[in-house]
């Protein structure tokens, strides 16, 4: 069951709330201000937060900033209560730390859906924390075979008298070639692992049974080197056995000397990588899900709020430092809580799909597509001119306009800004674009307008 603080100064809201959460499951921890949450978050850090903005002593914000820099060893989520509803309200929650913006008189429906984000995110965290753990702990118990492995290495180079038995037995595949490329010694890892016994690998070239094609050749390189008396070691390569199952490995190769310090084979080490390879193939196809998840809205696709911040801020720094060309589309679609109010939500969800695979078809692959908030998107356009971004913001509007829609026709309203030499920092790119969006809904909507660093103006 995990564990919610509210912040919350009336008492009425509060027992609602704090109700609420109780039938979903939720164990509740109540305070009446935000100074009274900030003690409770400090003496047991829950990782669910929901706050009122307005209250005495802390606000919500200041709440939301306190946790944000309160050291914890996990990720909480934050979720801000208001009777406030305008952009910059948004904006400045957004910059204070909170994770989701609910508006007064709450939503119960609203609200089980942000849980269920929340729990989403909570718990892809705690599933990505324990792979890294899990990773930690392989990458310390190879570590400490590779310490024995190069330990009976040392051993090999200084037991010359005590060879024979010493290789026949250690615990790693090791046989040994002459100048020539024939076999001399095969031990018994070596057998385990290739699947050849002795008498049908020895004094036949390494090239003529075990080692063929690719394998074959970068040994060969790899021995050309050792024969010259080199030490090659940490050479990875893949090698099948004698039922051809393919194995990871790791090679190393060291020179044997005659009495007279020539060089006349070398002995070869073999250390079978393959469940490493395997597991760190797995984590990270595990890792890019996760990344996937975190980072895309569940509804139409593309990417979330939280990953538009941070590829704007990305992008908006390399613009700056390298002097790039960069704008921001924002778009917003016409008459959506009337189109929703008349044909349902399930309705206006088919419609926020469609409006995100027709941004996804009409920009390119590097352009970055990503729900703003409701029936808001904003899309990325880095190494693009206002000239050029307008043009797309327009190609995007007459397609939405001409799409074959089910019940009536879309359309939408689009803001273009680009980035000036005096802007700072990417939220006065988002409040240019925002200000450009503003002036085409208010002038009459389904059109394009651009910012032009004083005012907007409509695209030619």
């Amino acid at each position: 069951m995990r564990t919610v603080l509210i912040a919350e100064d009336s008492l009425v809201a509060l027992k609602v709330l704090e109700r609420a959460l109780q039938q979903l499951g939720y164990e509740v921890v109540a305070a009446r201000d935000g100074a009274e949450a900030w003690r409770a978050y400090q003496q047991s850090p829950v990782p669910l937060v929901i706050t009122d903005w307005e209250m005495p002593h802390m606000s919500g914000l200041e709440l939301c900033r306190a946790i944000r820099q309160h050291p914890s060893d996990h990720y909480p989520y934050l979720v801000m209560l208001t009777a406030r509803g305008q952009k910059e309200d948004r904006l400045a929650a957004l910059e204070a730390g909170a994770d989701a913006f609910l508006s007064k008189p709450l939503d119960m429906a609203e609200l089980q859906a942000n849980l269920r984000v929340a729990e989403r995110i909570l718990q892809a965290e705690a599933t990505l924390k324990a792979q890294k753990q899990e990773l930690q702990e392989l990458n310390e118990e190879l570590q400490l075979q590779n310490e024995t492995l190069q330990h009976s290495y040392r051993l090999i180079e200084h037991a010359n008298r005590r060879f024979t038995d010493l290789f026949e037995h250690i615990p790693v595949a090791c046989f040994t070639v002459d100048v020539e490329g024939i076999i001399r010694e095969w031990n018994l890892a070596a057998q385990q692992l290739y699947g050849y016994r002795k008498e049908e690998v020895l004094f036949r070239p390494f090239y003529e049974k075990v080692f063929q094609g690719a394998a074959a050749s970068k040994l060969h390189e790899m021995l050309q080197h050792v024969m010259q008396g080199s030490v090659i070691t940490g050479v990875e390569a893949e090698d099948y056995d004698s039922e051809r199952n393919l194995h990871y490995v790791v090679r190393n190769a060291f020179p044997i000397y005659n009495p007279q310090r020539e060089v006349v084979g070398a002995i070869i080490a073999v250390s079978d990588i393959t469940y490493r390879i395997e597991y760190e193939q797995q984590l990270r196809a595990l890792n890019q899900k996760l990344q996937n998840l975190a980072d895309t809205d569940g509804l139409t696709g593309v990417y979330n709020h939280r990953a538009f911040q941070e590829y704007l801020e990305k992008q908006f720094q390399n613009a700056l430092q390298r002097g790039l060309p960069l704008s921001l589309i924002l778009l917003d679609v016409d008459h959506f809580k009337q189109y929703n109010d008349t044909f349902g939500h399930q309705a206006g969800d088919e419609v926020l799909r469609s409006v995100a695979q027709i941004l996804r078809e009409q920009v390119r692959d590097r352009d970055f597509v990503a729900r703003y908030g409701g029936e808001e998107f904003a899309i990325v356009l880095p190494d693009t001119d206002c000239e050029r971004a307008v043009a797309v913001a327009e190609r995007l509007r007459q397609a939405i306009e001409q799409a074959a829609w089910r019940r009536r026709p879309v359309t939408a309203s689009i803001g273009v800004a680009s980035l000036r030499p005096d802007m700072e920092s990417r939220k006065e790119l988002i409040e240019a674009a925002d200000q450009a969006l503003y002036q085409a809904k208010r002038s009459g909507r389904n059109r394009v307008e651009v910012w032009t660093g004083t005012h907007s103006r409509q695209a030619a």
